[in-house]
């Protein structure tokens, strides 16, 4: 007997309806069904509503999903790091380049995916941290403890599976950042940001600002400048075991941004520090896919 967590967009009435249904067929097939629903906040001036889980977390279970879209299967990814848990996403958004399920096969994945014959992947994340001044952004927290591994018990910091990007706060006026590799100076740029993506996140808001794609599993991370000023705008790809830091130099503050979601604004002096975390997290990948053919597909699908 497995027990599935479940986490549905509040703003999809089809997701609901399979959620219901999924939770009856794992009931009937003696497994146990947790729902862990967005709550639905005051809904900002054409967004969806958020959503905070509040202290919900996944001990005890088996596997996490996510009905939605890659908003969605964010959301969980922290809670699934830390539990160690594996992450199965289906897919009612647009893109979903993240997921791999469609709402019509979502029962017969769960057949396979309990029964241990899904295949998985090990993703890797960044861990970030913030040396300095972070005003942290109202609603939903997503950040978590230090364990005294990645930063001190008394401080927090974020898991990012895509990527985590320090930008601008006001539309038309570029940041000063400064870079560093292993605590030695590199670039400064005067920009809209500077990101560093995971592989997995290289596909995102890294090839929009110009960045490479790189495959999936690849043991690398990537620093990118986004719309850079008079400066070299190349992305720097860097080992696992390294770490890049980027520093919000004198003159405006900069938004902390991890996966699409703000963490908080950043006063200038501040330091963000990126590193690949300890553990990986596991996905399911019922389809077994490669990996040309979804970035073709989802590339395709971003097209007007």
């Amino acid at each position: 007997m497995a027990e599935v967590a479940i986490l549905v967009n509040p703003a999809r009435a089809d997701a609901s309806t399979l959620a219901d249904e999924a939770v009856a067929w794992l009931r009937a097939h003696g497994h146990r069904a947790r729902l862990l629903r967005l709550a639905p906040a005051e809904r900002a001036e054409g967004r969806v509503p958020a959503g905070d889980l509040g202290d919900a977390d996944l001990a005890g279970a088996d596997l996490a999903l996510s009905l939605g879209g890659d908003g969605t299967f964010l959301r969980l990814v922290p809670l699934a790091y830390t539990a160690g848990v594996p992450l199965l996403g289906v897919n009612f958004g647009r893109l979903g380049y993240l997921l791999d399920v469609e709402p019509a096969d979502l029962l017969a994945v769960l057949d396979r995916t309990l029964a241990g014959g899904a295949p998985m992947e090990e993703r890797i994340v960044l861990a970030v941290t913030v040396e300095g001044s972070l005003t942290p952004a109202a609603g939903d927290d997503r950040s978590l403890p230090g364990d005294g591994a990645i930063c001190p018990a008394d401080r927090r910091w974020w898991v990012a599976l895509n990527e985590m990007v320090a930008e601008k706060t006001v539309p038309g006026h570029m940041v000063r950042f400064s870079t560093a590799v292993d605590g030695e100076e590199f670039l400064a740029y005067q920009a809209d940001g500077v990101l560093v993506a995971s592989p997995t996140g290289s596909t995102a808001y890294n090839l929009s600002a110009g960045g490479p794609v790189l495959a999936p599993r690849l043991p690398a991370m990537v620093m990118t400048p986004v719309a850079a000023h008079l400066a070299i705008d190349r992305s720097l790809v860097l080992r696992t075991d390294q770490v890049a830091t980027v520093t919000i130099l004198p003159g405006r503050p900069a938004v902390l941004v991890i996966d699409g979601r703000e963490a908080g604004r950043l006063a200038p002096g501040s330091t963000v520090v990126c590193r690949v975390a300890p553990s990986t997290l596991t996905v399911v990948c019922p389809g077994g896919r490669g990996f040309a053919g979804p970035l073709r597909r989802a590339l395709s699908l971003g097209a007007p």
